[in-house]
C-alpha cells in the first residue's frame, strides 16, 4: 500500500472569497475565565470575543474598553461594532465567535 496522493489542480478554480462584513450591537461584559475575558453580548444572547481595531485597548482590572483619543466603554454599556467573524481564529476564552472589528461606535447614553 502506498502513502502517495495527488491534490487536484487549482487552475481555473481560483476564486477569492472575501469575508462577509457584519455589524453587531450589544453590551460590553467581562468574566473571570482564564484570568479574565471580555466579550460583547448581543440581544440574542450570543457572546462575541472581539479583536478591536488598532488604538482600542481592553483594561481588564478596570473592566473597560478605551482608545487613545479618550473614548471609554465600561462594562454594561452598549456599543456597535463593524467587522467580520474570524472563523479561522481561536482563543483560550472560548466564549463565542471571534469578531474582528474594523470600527467601534459608542451608543449614546
Amino acid at each position: 500500500m502506498s502513502d502517495d496522493f495527488t491534490l487536484p489542480s487549482a487552475t481555473g478554480a481560483e476564486k477569492s472569497l472575501s469575508p462577509v462584513s457584519s455589524t453587531i450591537s450589544g453590551i460590553l461584559a467581562f468574566d473571570d475565565i482564564e484570568g479574565g475575558c471580555a466579550f460583547v453580548e448581543a440581544a440574542d444572547g450570543t457572546r462575541y470575543e472581539v479583536v478591536y481595531p488598532e488604538g482600542w485597548m481592553l483594561d481588564m482590572p478596570k473592566r473597560e474598553l478605551r482608545t487613545d483619543d479618550g473614548q471609554v466603554v465600561r462594562a454594561g454599556e452598549a456599543l456597535t461594532i463593524r467587522g467580520t467573524v474570524g472563523s479561522d481564529r481561536s482563543s483560550i476564552c472560548q466564549i463565542g465567535p471571534i469578531f474582528i472589528a474594523t470600527d467601534v461606535e459608542l451608543e449614546s447614553p
